[in-house]
C-alpha cells in the first residue's frame, strides 16, 4: 500500500454526546500524488445525519440492522445522480491498523441503473466498515489508542458522519466513536 497520510477533513463540529469523539482520517494520497494548486476536482461530501441532528452522524450498527428503512435525514436522496459515477474507490485506513489493506469498489447506481440513495450508501459503508472489523480485531495494531478488540473499539461503537472524496477517485469515511 502506498499512501502518505495528512489529517484532514476536521470539519471542527462538536458532538451533543460527550463520549463521542472523531476517528483521525488519514487520507490516502496515490503514489506520485503532489501538493499543487492545480488539484484535481473533488466533490463535496455526503453527509449522514438523523433528523434534526446535523453533522452528528448516524449509528452504523443500526444502518446493518435496519438496512434501508433506517430513518436518516434525506435517506432518499440520489446523492450520486449529478456526477456521472458508476462506482466509487473506497478506502479505509485506521490509526493503527494501516497495515491492513482495505480498498473497495463500491457501485453508486443501482442494478435498474439509477443512482443509489444516501441510506443505500450508507449500508455499503457500514457493512465495509463491520468487515474491516471483524477481519482487523486478529491483527496486531501498531498504536493502541484505537485498537479493535472487545474490549476496546466495537463495531457498534461507530458512528457515519460523511463520506468524503479525499482525492481523484477515492472516498473515505469520517467517522465518530461513540465510547459510553
Amino acid at each position: 500500500m502506498s499512501y502518505h497520510p495528512t489529517q484532514s477533513y476536521s470539519h471542527g463540529s462538536t458532538f451533543n454526546s460527550p463520549t463521542r469523539r472523531r476517528l483521525p482520517l488519514e487520507c490516502y494520497r496515490p503514489a506520485g500524488w503532489k501538493n499543487s494548486i492545480t488539484r484535481p476536482h473533488l466533490h463535496a461530501p455526503i453527509f449522514f445525519d438523523y433528523p434534526g441532528q446535523a453533522r452528528q452522524g448516524v449509528s452504523m450498527r443500526e444502518l446493518r440492522l435496519k438496512g434501508t428503512s433506517a430513518t436518516i435525514q434525506g435517506a432518499n436522496d440520489l446523492v450520486f445522480a449529478h456526477t456521472g459515477l458508476q462506482r466509487v474507490v473506497f478506502r479505509l485506513i485506521w490509526p493503527g491498523y494501516e497495515h491492513v489493506e482495505w480498498c473497495r469498489a463500491l457501485p453508486v447506481v443501482a442494478p435498474n441503473g439509477a443512482p443509489i440513495t444516501r441510506v443505500a450508501l450508507g449500508l455499503q459503508i457500514a457493512s465495509n466498515f463491520a468487515h474491516f472489523v471483524e477481519k482487523s480485531q486478529y491483527e496486531t495494531p501498531t498504536a493502541r489508542e484505537w485498537m479493535i478488540t472487545p474490549t476496546c473499539v466495537r463495531f457498534e461503537h461507530l458512528f457515519l458522519v460523511s463520506l468524503q472524496n479525499t482525492s481523484e477517485g477515492i472516498w473515505q469515511a469520517d467517522v465518530a466513536l461513540d465510547l459510553c
